[in-house]
């Protein structure tokens, strides 16, 4: 673990890694100037439109002057230049103005930002171009029409590269601005025709075959549909024919079971039919030519090329999807029932102890003595009386010392003759008081415990069943071959699967016993290799006779971590952190402080963390593992036993970042320049019978740091700790040792302050 963490911090820091994986510069300029060239020769609605000043906000300078130059070389190949000045000197003004603001600003230009800078530029360089004429008010809203689709296209061309960069642009959030590139992708293409083929329509039918085969019937229709509104709009001769290939679309998903061939065939003969029923339209020749083509192009691909591309079930999960379904749903259903029990279990519990009510130990001492005794007519006191103003002052000092004695109770009762069994009957009925209230108290105790149980099942199963959404997507296939490989590497009796989440992300578990022959960066190439993708080493658990081996793709942040500790008045901390990954992208650390210091404490802290640890990278979800480790220091001894829990959890693929703190110090967060505290508002663990976690989550980003702390570190510390966060050129390890210092300046002369310290930051690293 500390020589990946190592590698990947070397990985950020040096220079010239920020570049990996991207396409090398020449070709990028090629590919950029063909988007340009056909870029300006787009037409929607039979009028052109400026796109290609909208490609040249999110292109870098070199690819967009590459774009630039071949939108230049269309206009002059066509005579368009006279008509096209707008966009000649807009492509370089939007260029320049991105260039400028990225720079006074010092910060990556958001969509919108380039989305109004394209806008504002096309509006402005179109008024100049105008100059040379009258420029009339319909000149003007035109230009101003023609700049809001110039800054539309930019601000979804910007929003889809960045989209793609995070690995989130087949996030649902990003479904609209994904179908609205793809729309004009279609357009720019349909400008390409090769004989009788149109490059747009047999590119979008490639499209169309390709989701119906990874994604069902339902997106295969979807994607021809977009394609043939595409097409429509740029040329509304093609909307003649547009329901058959949506209908090709989808007869081809339902033939997906059956592998490519025959997916193909399904989709060109029902392309057929459908020419034929809808009596053979002027444009279905070439309709079926592009048909043809995509069909031969998607026959002959590898479906590894394109299966980064689609994260959805593949055509070889037979019913794996559907039992999936199914065992998401049982698990769902089996929290709503543990819920239920709790929720009736909690109501009948609170019936029951709303009846429980504590005796009156004076008016049972009257009842048992004083209505049997030949003498209680001459007592001069009615049963009320007597209990008001003789046995309560008895009662009184029952309660303070345990017990009384004849000669103890009250005065008037000397003359009692009953008065030694007024004492006997005293103590005792006190005794069976006490009594009862302990087994009240240990019963009320049992349902609260049994309660967080319940609660803790609940939360365990609701975790569980959150898996099916997170990795909707199981491909059978490739998970054989995963099993076989891993099989090979010495894993007895192996269970693999490989999934994709929604962004296209792959995960692989597998459960195996036994040990691997082959070292951990050997099995992580030859799965690398099987599945096309660059995982990163995998997280092994082995909690018993069985691992769990989980691998996934390089993250896009690495993060820097940083820690310092100190003892205060014993040798042993009663603090204690952990640094764990859980196998999916998500980086933990878990800090806790016992109850006081030394050795108890120690021990307190340990239990909290190492449980909690392991529950948590065994997949049981943290709620349920802090309700867990509560239940165990409850009953961990008769003594008072807790401990704070810290929890901050950050997944490295999206920055998203949560935080579940119970009774624990302030957390620091420098995000955007700034600084943010969460503190906690919940008891520490080990004092009640049921717990509140407390939950917040934020949004972390390149830069961001993070800094968890103990109690020890106290308030009068706060100011120059976030001095020292803000400031520059200071590495995590660096600030956590700082931090330390500075709490421990001055401790000699507090006795108060010495208390333990643990100090944990941690920063990100975009990669």
């Amino acid at each position: 673990m500390k020589l990946k963490e190592k590698n990947r911090e070397e990985y950020v820091l040096s220079s010239g890694k920020g570049n990996a994986g991207r396409l090398p510069i020449p070709i990028g300029m090629i590919i950029s100037a063909v988007i340009g060239y056909l870029s300006a020769g787009t037409r929607i609605g039979g009028s052109g439109v400026p796109l290609c000043p909208a490609a040249a906000a999110a292109f870098s300078p070199w690819n967009g002057f590459a774009a630039f130059a071949g939108a230049a070389v269309y206009m002059f190949i066509n005579n368009t230049v006279t008509s096209s000045v707008t966009e000649i000197i807009a492509m370089p003004a939007v260029m320049i103005s991105k260039a400028f603001v990225s720079a006074v600003t010092g910060k990556k230009l958001s969509p919108r930002v380039c989305g109004a800078l394209s806008a504002s530029a096309y509006v402005i360089c179109g008024i100049i171009a105008s100059f040379s004429g009258k420029i009339r008010a319909a000149v003007v809203f035109a230009l101003i029409f023609r700049g809001i689709i110039c800054g539309a296209a930019a601000y979804l061309y910007v929003k889809s590269e960045y989209a793609a960069q995070d690995g989130t642009i087949f996030s649902r959030e990003n479904r609209f601005v994904l179908s609205a590139v793809y729309v004009l992708a279609v357009c720019i293409l349909c400008g390409a025709d090769i004989g009788i083929l149109n490059a747009g329509r047999a590119v979008g039918m490639f499209a169309a075959m390709l989701a119906a085969y990874r994604s069902g019937s339902g997106s295969g229709s979807a994607a021809a549909a977009l394609t043939m509104f595409a097409a429509g709009a740029a040329s509304p001769d093609f909307l003649i024919s547009a329901p058959i290939p949506v209908c090709a679309a989808l007869v081809s998903g339902y033939f997906r079971r059956n592998g490519k061939p025959a997916a193909s065939a399904a989709f060109l003969l029902s392309g057929l039919a459908g020419a034929l029923i809808y009596g053979l339209p002027a444009d279905s020749i070439g309709l079926l030519a592009d048909m043809s083509a995509a069909a031969v192009l998607f026959c002959l691909l590898p479906d590894r090329l394109f299966r980064k591309l689609f994260s959805g079930e593949p055509a070889a999960a037979g019913t794996a999807s559907a039992a999936a379904v199914q065992y998401k749903e049982r698990l769902r259903f089996a929290a709503a029932a543990v819920a239920d029990v709790r929720n009736s279990f909690a109501a009948a519990a609170e019936v029951l102890s709303e009846k429980e009510t504590q005796p009156d130990i004076s008016a049972q001492v009257c009842r048992k003595v004083c209505e049997n005794c030949r003498s209680s007519a001459f007592c001069g006191e009615s049963a009320e009386g007597r209990i008001e103003n003789y046995f309560r002052s008895t009662e009184k000092l029952l309660e303070a010392k345990g017990s009384v004695s004849v000669n103890e109770l009250h005065r008037s009762l000397d003359i009692c003759p009953r008065r030694e069994l007024l004492a006997e009957t005293f103590n005792t009925e006190f005794f069976r008081r006490n009594v009862e209230k302990r087994l009240s108290d240990t019963s009320r105790c049992m349902r609260e415990i049994a309660s967080e149980q319940l609660e803790s099942a609940e939360k365990m199963l609701e975790h569980l069943s959150l898996g099916a959404d997170v990795f909707p997507f199981c491909d059978e296939e490739m998970s054989c071959a995963v099993n076989r490989i891993i099989s090979s590497a010495g894993a007895a009796d192996p269970r693999s699967a490989l999934f994709t989440d929604y962004n296209g992300r792959v995960y692989i578990e597998c459960f195996y016993e036994g040990t691997l022959n082959i070292s951990e960066r050997e099995l992580t190439v030859k799965l690398s290799v099987a599945a096309d993708r660059e995982l990163a080493e995998p997280e092994i658990f082995r909690p018993g006779k069985t691992a769990r081996l989980c691998f996934h793709e390089q993250e896009n942040f690495a993060a820097e971590i940083g820690s310092a500790k100190t003892a205060g008045s014993d040798e042993a901390s009663g603090d204690l952190g952990a640094v764990f990954r859980d196998g999916l992208g998500n980086l933990s650390i878990m800090l806790s402080d016992g109850m006081g210091s030394g050795a108890r404490a120690a021990a307190e802290s340990c239990m909290t963390v190492s449980a909690a640890v392991r529950m948590i990278k065994a997949g049981l979800g943290a709620e349920a593992a802090i309700r867990l480790v509560n239940i165990l220091l409850l009953t961990k001894s008769p003594e008072e036993c807790f401990s704070t829990v810290d929890l901050f959890t950050v997944n490295l693929f999206t920055g998203k970042a949560e935080f579940i703190k119970l009774g624990a110090a302030q957390t620091f967060i420098k995000s955007c320049g700034t600084i943010k505290t969460i503190e906690s508002r919940t008891n520490p663990v080990g004092i009640v019978g049921s717990v509140e976690t407390d939950s917040r989550s934020v949004r972390l980003d390149d830069g961001d740091e993070v800094v968890m702390m103990t109690d020890g570190i106290c308030e009068e510390c706060f100011p120059e700790v976030r001095e020292l966060i803000l400031s520059m050129g200071v590495t995590a390890q660096d600030c956590a040792e700082r931090i330390i210092g500075i709490a421990e300046r001055g401790m000699e002369n507090d006795p108060c302050r010495r208390d333990d310290k643990t100090v944990y930051a941690v920063r990100l690293h975009k990669i």
